[in-house]
């Protein structure tokens, strides 16, 4: 747990004041610079269907990342984005593009 919210205190103080794309800019460039805590994370998913203690760990982790985040919707787009970046990251979206689609998204429901 201390990776993560070593993690939390470095895009606190990467981007206080920045906007939407540079946040999550600065979030998805963690999906290379801490790609292993990422990694982690996916294991960790997988070993919750069989560890109570696992799945309580990561329920309270994700009760966090929604507070953090501002909701469900933006937890669910960083999970994604992680598993594009993990499997192909030369075509996974930047922050900018992410948005612009989920922008686009929004527009049309």
């Amino acid at each position: 747990m201390d990776a993560v919210e070593e993690l939390s205190a470095e895009l606190a103080a990467r981007t206080p004041d920045g906007t939407a794309e540079e946040r999550w800019q600065a979030l998805i460039a963690t999906f290379t610079t801490h790609r292993q805590l990422w990694v982690a994370q996916l294991e960790a998913a997988v070993q919750a269907e069989r560890s109570a203690e696992v799945r309580a760990h990561l329920a309270r982790g994700q009760r966090e990342g929604r507070a953090g985040l501002g909701g469900s919707v933006p937890l669910a787009l960083l999970s994604g984005l992680m598993l594009q970046w993990l499997v192909d990251p030369e075509q996974a979206p930047t922050g900018p593009e992410a948005l612009a689609e989920l922008r686009t998204f929004a527009a049309g429901i």
